[in-house]
């Protein structure tokens, strides 16, 4: 879905699940909260004005807990979720916890507002276990970022958005494509990472209540793995995030817009409504490559790329997009750091660091 088709942060739609329901409890638990004016008694306990969770509005948190329920990628993510706000018993600070989990443990790990991911290394990559590694199914090596970019484009071939080929493209390539009658651009294209930012960070910023509360959250690979019901260690492997499971090729505007959440993928369904594994509705295609050697590049995962299109949406439908923007953009100059707004520019960037590496209790 491109930018322009993009809706803007808004009110939460009428409670679309069954009356009676366990999600349609706590769906109402989010529209409570959404009307909300403020955090009230929550901001009036001891050092709540550190806790980098009060920067959310309360109608905000209940737009992401809320669009989130509504867009899981799968039920058993969407019972996940449904108990967690359930356990929050309608506690204000709880909620706002659940919700800060759900951005900075979820949506930021498919978020990169810096363009074209840089080089992957293995500290930022999903851990295996000694038990579970031993038990795992076998992955390919271990790819440099220069390596994941010459393996996805012999999957891929051409941009997955554009269609327009690589500088490195074999001239015949191109020469039959003029041939049947196409018209090839060529550019410059990027490896895009669907999961692009560390899995193996803690979640910082939390008041103390909603971190004893929520404990389980360890780490953001956690996060994920309770929402999107699947585990990114064993799709990924030992492996860094540098595999071809969690990657493919792109153009540098296409790969801009992906790594913004403002593009993702979504299935694409036949006449019965049934999805066709590895294509979407972009038209985009993904098909394995097999060598006589026996080793096989994989398509992208598809619940990789359905989680990353489910935190797109719910980041621009609840206006967490636009705080992550605003939170992660380019640090000012040095040379404008005595200006009057060298103040926030300082707390924003330190903000930014404690929210990914903190593990003290607030």
């Amino acid at each position: 879905m491109p930018l322009a088709d993009q809706a803007d942060p808004k009110q939460l739609p009428p409670n679309p699940f069954t009356l009676g329901t366990a999600p349609y409890d706590a769906y109402e638990h989010c529209v409570r909260l959404e009307q909300e004016s403020g955090w009230n008694t929550f901001t009036q306990k001891p050092r709540a004005s550190e806790c980098i969770m009060v920067d959310f509005t309360p109608t905000m948190a209940a737009r992401v807990l809320g669009h989130a329920l509504r867009l899981a990628p799968s039920d058993a993510g969407r019972n996940v979720l449904t108990r967690e706000i359930a356990d929050c018993q309608g506690d204000p600070e709880l909620l706002g916890g659940l919700a800060h989990l759900y951005v900075y443990g979820m949506i930021r790990v498919f978020y990169n507002p810096k363009g074209p991911t840089p080089s992957v290394s293995t500290n930022q990559s999903p851990r295996l276990s000694i038990e579970i590694a031993a038990n795992a199914p076998s992955h390919p090596p271990l790819a440099t970022t220069r390596e994941l970019q010459r393996l996805t484009l012999i999957r891929d071939k051409n941009c997955i958005f554009t269609g327009d080929f690589d500088f490195s493209t074999d001239p015949a390539v191109l020469r039959a494509a003029r041939t049947s009658g196409q018209s090839p651009i060529i550019t410059a294209t990027n490896v895009a990472h669907i999961i692009s930012q560390s899995l193996s960070s803690d979640i910082g910023g939390m008041s103390l209540d909603a971190r004893r509360k929520f404990a389980w959250a360890s780490s953001a690979a956690a996060v994920l793995e309770r929402f999107g019901d699947f585990s990114a260690r064993h799709i990924l492997g030992s492996d860094n995030l540098n595999s071809p499971l969690n990657a493919f090729t792109t153009a540098a505007l296409a790969h801009m817009l992906f790594d913004r959440l403002d593009l993702w993928l979504t299935p694409a369904q036949d006449e019965d409504g049934n999805v066709i594994p590895d294509n979407y509705d972009t038209r985009v295609g993904f098909r394995s490559v097999s060598f006589d050697d026996g080793t096989t590049i994989p398509p992208p995962h598809p619940r990789l790329l359905a989680l990353h299109a489910a935190c797109a949406q719910v980041a621009h439908m609840s206006g967490a997009a636009e705080h992550l923007f605003e939170l992660y953009r380019d640090m000012d100059e040095v040379s404008v750091m005595t200006e009057p707004s060298a103040p926030f520019e300082l707390s924003r960037a330190l903000k930014a660091l404690q929210l990914v590496s903190s593990s003290e209790l607030i």
